[in-house]
């Protein structure tokens, strides 16, 4: 009798993750796809197979969904499942039955969320598409002695498969808005929203939003019981911490309107017990923006609910808030509103994959991952103050404040060669700072792109991406990844911040730099030696730290000429310098723009 080497996919890995405007929606459809994966990997096990990726054994606690309120610390179960199947075990029929139980997990959720939306949704539209959401592609092959060529004849099935596409009869409704999210499925939601208001305001669903059947279960799936932070809360983060450290009128100010944020109300979500629990509410209102958008929302959203509607009163604790903000950001100064969007990725990893030569070295290296997954969110939710949206262990997706997201990153690429010490596989990471208010969508897509230029050229790279409100193009750092103490990228951006938040540079060299950079691009003729740096030195000597009080220290010039000896040099050095500005304005307060 045969064993088998069997695979098993399930998507589609756009609806359920990258399509999102809310920071909850992409947790959730990361978490939704990952416990339907779950499910069809326990049933596999469960069938007698022998899980290689994930690399659970049956039985195993985290093959079962996680308990009420444990969903954030849930591990995570890749798309993909690879599994030995036992000899006598029909491929075939594990197959149908894994897929089946994913089915129902989805099912699940997705019922969950249409019967707390109740009559806001049609249900003719949500009929059509539930049933037409999960994909489902597999493969197997017999498992002969050499299991490196059973996996790549497998791989190179599977690849075949994921190319011939089921395609189901499209079932468009005529003059129904598309998703807002993706613009790919009908909505579901009714047109007249006005006898719903109240539910509206709950699901905190703008004007005009629309949902499919995908985005419904995201956004209501579980009750609403699940709370998640918000980016305007993450970039409020290195400002809250500054007021809690230093107490007096500022923190008692803060801890006021976190009070008339408290409680069931149509502005502030809650961060739930986990996350930043020193100010647990999103934090839009501590933007005088925000704060007023937030109030003509809410009039217009009242026209619709009756008198006696409890989210009335709520447009006198904005009043409130307003009163107390005034105060506070006239003592703190204002929040920035930038924050770090991390993507990381492994690097040679199919490489890695393809020199080993059994299930069970296999199942070690899967194993490894699954472990630095693990220390992947301790990292970055614990240590350095951001939360994770994804960790499979190859690849990482996190928010995080950006005072914090350079030593993260080092921390998750350090710790990722201990955990997986294969020769050449590293792991490569791109952050990008960006603006609240621009698109999630356009901020994934930002932080994506960093990850790309990462590893290119040559791997193993960090590369640091800022996106200034506003237009205009990014300004962008890359750098292959040194040992600590060796002056790589993210040492130097270290160095530039401390210079900024201790006032040792003034704010306006680094565009200056930038500017001289872009001059002396300009030549024809390679810039003669030593005038770079005496024409570097003469203008940073005109400048005056300390607010305008001091010359800038030689010691600090002499440290930002280091190495700079063209003009890509410099425009490199320049660039550094401005996103370490941005980071260091976010530390300190000030520039908003």
């Amino acid at each position: 009798m045969t064993s088998y080497l069997y695979v098993l996919s399930i998507g589609p890995v756009q609806d359920f993750i990258a399509a999102a405007r809310r920071t909850r929606d992409l947790w959730f459809g990361s978490y939704l796809l990952s416990d339907i994966s779950r499910a069809a990997a326990a049933k596999i096990a469960d069938l007698g197979g022998l899980l290689i990726f994930p690399a659970l054994a049956r039985g195993d606690s985290r093959l079962q969904s996680p308990e009420l309120e444990t969903e954030l610390e849930a591990f995570n179960v890749a798309n993909i499942v690879l599994a030995e199947l036992p000899e006598g075990a029909d491929p075939q029929t594990v197959s149908t039955k894994a897929q089946n139980a994913a089915y129902r997990k989805w099912l699940e959720y997705a019922e969950g969320a249409k019967e707390e939306a109740g009559s806001l949704v049609r249900d003719d539209i949500w009929n059509a598409q539930i049933n037409d959401i999960i994909e489902f592609n597999t493969a197997w092959v017999p498992l002969g002695s050499d299991y490196a060529a059973s996996r790549k004849r497998l791989m190179r099935l599977f690849a075949g498969r994921k190319s011939i596409r089921n395609f189901c009869q499209a079932k468009e409704a005529q003059g129904i808005p598309k998703s807002s999210l993706d613009g790919a499925r009908e909505t579901v939601l009714k047109n007249n929203r006005r006898p719903y208001g109240e539910l509206a305001l709950k699901m905190r669903l703008s004007e005009n939003e629309q949902l499919c059947a995908v985005g419904l279960t995201k956004r209501l799936a579980g009750g609403r019981r699940i709370a998640f932070p918000s980016v305007t809360r993450v970039a409020l983060e290195p400002w809250i911490r500054r007021i809690r450290r230093d107490g007096g009128d500022a923190d008692r100010y803060l801890t006021e309107i976190g009070e008339l944020c408290a409680g069931e109300n149509a502005f502030a979500s809650g961060t739930g017990t986990k996350f930043y629990q020193e100010f647990p509410y999103d934090g839009q209102v501590c933007f005088p923006s925000h704060l007023t958008s937030t109030k003509r929302s809410l009039q217009q959203a009242l026209t619709a609910l009756p008198e006696d509607n409890p989210y009335r009163k709520d447009l006198d604790k904005l009043n409130e808030i307003n009163k107390r903000l005034r105060t506070l950001l006239h003592i703190a100064g204002e929040p920035n509103p930038y924050f770090a969007v991390l993507v990381a990725d492994g690097d040679h990893i199919g490489e890695a994959i393809s020199k080993i030569n059994s299930a069970g070295e296999h199942r070690d290296f899967s194993s490894n991952l699954s472990t630095f997954a693990g220390e992947a969110r301790n990292i970055v939710e614990k240590s350095h103050h951001g939360y994770m949206v994804y960790s499979g262990g190859v690849d990482v997706l996190a928010f995080l404040p950006v005072d914090t997201c350079l030593k993260a990153a080092r921390v998750l690429h350090d710790r990722f060669e201990e955990k997986v010490p294969e020769s050449r596989v590293t792991l490569s990471i791109g952050i990008a700072i960006g603006h609240t208010r621009n698109p999630l969508g356009d901020l994934l897509d930002y932080g994506r792109a960093a990850e790309r230029a990462a590893k290119e050229p040559n791997r193993n790279g960090l590369a640091v991406h800022l996106h200034i409100r506003g237009g205009g193009s990014p300004l962008k750092v890359r750098e292959q990844w040194k040992p600590k103490g060796q002056n790589g990228m993210d040492e130097r951006l270290a160095t530039w911040i401390d210079l900024h938040t201790q006032n040792a540079l003034p704010d306006k060299a680094a565009y200056d730099l930038l500017q001289m950079a872009g001059d002396y691009g300009e030549w024809k003729n390679p810039v003669p030696p030593g005038l770079l740096k005496k024409d570097l030195f003469r203008l940073l000597r005109r400048k005056k730290a300390g607010n305008g009080t001091r010359d800038v220290a030689e010691e600090d010039i002499e440290s930002v000429l280091q190495g700079v000896e063209s003009s890509d040099d410099l425009l490199r050095r320049a660039t550094e310098l401005v996103i370490a500005r941005r980071i260091a304005v976010a530390m300190t307060g000030g520039d908003n723009s």
